[in-house]
């Protein structure tokens, strides 16, 4: 290496150490070095660095995932078309343009409202809307979804009915994504709302063992940690059974059943 540098007239800067010290922002042991440039218009000239700290190359590699998230984000978007997401109906659903008809529905309203505010990411907690037709389960979680969105959290709002048939849309050669997809980015998001739990086929001549069950029980699985809100029109009874009891107990790990029944809010009108 001198030889080669010595040959080609390559003089490496003088340098000094001035001291060594842990980096708060990576951890690592830097020599802070003095340099001084031995050629060119800057001859001379000093300059200090910090050697053997990873800060910046850690800053890129969080720009990296960043991006990388961003970009499975995007796919997802185009991958769940408008519709699916949410329904045409529920696009203007937000909190102030629910007028609870009932003072148990009001109460159903601000424990929603509050379960957004206080949203964390980092502490898992779940929400089941079990209530008549009619009564605002799916205008409260788009509501809560919406305000999550403006915060920047990533969030889903999926029919369970129409999801299933999108993982079996899957199973065409025709179609540009795969099932691992649609997986990864439900795994993923800060908040999915599974809509209409229970209202989806099931062979019941199989009992426990079909294919919508087992498929459930992934989802939800996959969800162990995050946040997820269910909405039916099922009772505890008709939903164990319609669900399965290993489905029905993994849906109510970590939480709180909210009732909301009362008079059909779409009628209010007719």
């Amino acid at each position: 290496m001198d030889t080669v540098a010595k040959a080609s007239g390559f003089r490496a800067p003088k340098s000094r150490m001035l001291k060594e010290f842990e980096c708060p922002g990576c951890g690592e042991k830097v020599q802070q070095t003095e340099f001084v440039i031995p050629f060119g218009p800057h001859k001379g000239d000093k300059f200090i660095k910090n050697v053997g700290c990873r800060c910046e190359d850690i800053k890129l590699a969080d720009q990296a995932i960043k991006t990388r998230q961003h970009v499975i984000w995007e796919r997802s978007k185009e991958m769940f078309d408008a519709n699916s997401l949410i329904n045409r109906s529920l696009q203007k659903a937000t909190f102030e343009n629910y007028q609870p008809p009932t003072p148990e529905l009001k109460l159903a309203k601000i424990k929603i409202y509050q379960f957004a505010q206080k949203f964390d990411p980092q502490e898992s907690k779940n929400l089941l809307l079990k209530g008549s037709y009619g009564t605002g389960k799916s205008h409260l979680s788009v509501a809560a979804l919406k305000v999550l969105l403006n915060r920047g959290y990533t969030c889903l709002f999926l029919s369970v009915p129409k999801l299933l048939t999108k993982i079996k849309a899957t199973y065409s050669h025709d179609t540009r994504w795969n099932e691992d997809d649609l997986m990864d980015i439900i795994q993923r998001v800060d908040l999915l709302v599974l809509d209409d739990v229970g209202t989806e086929y099931t062979n019941l001549r199989n009992d426990q063992d079909n294919w919508t069950q087992s498929k459930l029980f992934e989802l939800m699985d996959s969800r162990s940690g995050r946040h997820t809100i269910y909405t039916t029109n099922l009772g505890s009874a008709e939903l164990e059974k319609k669900i399965n009891s290993r489905n029905f107990s993994r849906m109510m790990e970590d939480t709180e059943i909210i009732i909301m029944d009362g008079p059909d809010y779409r009628k209010k009108q007719f």
